[in-house]
């Protein structure tokens, strides 16, 4: 990976556009050609490894920095309930949950689409998992009020869509470090017709970064039940399958390369996990 001197700076508003560590990269040659610095400017290091060791500001990760057992303990009571509901209506068929990694922090990865995609998965998880395990939200839903409250106590990380990547990534480094599990749609969307579409590299960057294997899972049934822009169909059959965790190469390998290599290996895996779900769908029917 390329390296940059410390002293290198970028003006706080180019920050927003700053998405993969070419743009950082980007940013940082220009900065120090124009000899930039001073009001306005902030340190930028030499990618993301540096970026995912500072400590997130307090409000970013509030959800996660407070205990709070009796939230934790009602939650855990309601995912339940949503599994049985889930089993009963929905029909839900759960495959290979044996084979989530049995301690440290890991990533949750799979395609995204519905509303009900989170709700349902967290449900079908061990409670030791369940106990651990936090999201990204984002502030046009999770953003005030109510809704913000909820999600601090969901341990959902709230996130502005419309602002730069950095503190989404440095929320879910703080997690990992915390030996949690974090629930990420690497589609960063739900599918607009229920097939997967391209995926960020956000998951791959925390993997190699924070050295936590990432579990693909692949969900189906969900977006006829209520795909996107639509309301709830109906109590339509669903499926997850949660396949073999990947392990990250060594933080040292890291660069774009790998972060675009480790993306590729989990679009791969949940696609033809999600594909076997769809192929025993057409076999009951």
């Amino acid at each position: 990976m390329q390296e940059f001197p410390v002293t290198a700076t970028v003006e706080e508003s180019q920050l927003a556009g700053i998405y993969t560590v070419q743009d950082l990269i980007e940013a940082v040659l220009q900065s120090a050609a124009s000899g930039a610095g001073g009001p306005g400017t902030r340190p930028v290091f030499a990618g993301w490894k540096a970026i995912l060791a500072e400590e997130p500001s307090p409000n970013e990760v509030a959800a996660l920095a407070e205990p709070q057992p009796l939230s934790d303990a009602s939650w855990h009571l309601v995912s339940r309930l949503v599994q049985m509901v889930a089993r009963d209506r929905f029909k839900l068929q759960v495959r290979g949950i044996e084979k989530l990694p049995k301690s440290g922090p890991y990533i949750l990865s799979s395609n995204h689409q519905s509303y009900l995609d989170a709700a349902i998965l967290a449900s079908v998880l061990p409670s030791e998992v369940f106990a651990k395990v936090f999201a990204v939200g984002t502030s046009d839903i999770f953003g005030q009020g109510l809704m913000l409250r909820l999600a601090r106590s969901l341990r959902v990380v709230v996130v502005d869509p419309d602002a730069n990547l950095i503190p989404a990534m440095r929320a879910g480094a703080f997690g990992l470090r915390q030996g949690r599990a974090l629930i990420l749609y690497p589609e960063g969307e739900r599918s607009i017709d229920g097939t997967p579409r391209v995926f960020k590299k956000g998951a791959a960057i925390l993997s190699i970064h924070m050295q936590a294997p990432i579990v693909p899972v692949a969900i189906d049934g969900f977006y006829q039940a209520w795909p996107r822009n639509r309301p709830f169909q109906g109590f339509a059959p669903l499926s997850i399958t949660f396949g073999d965790p990947i392990i990250p190469p060594p933080e040292s390998e890291a660069s774009e390369a790998a972060y675009e290599k480790l993306t590729a290996e989990l679009r791969a895996r949940v696609v033809k996990m999600w594909q076997g779900l769809g192929r025993q769908a057409s076999d009951k029917t």
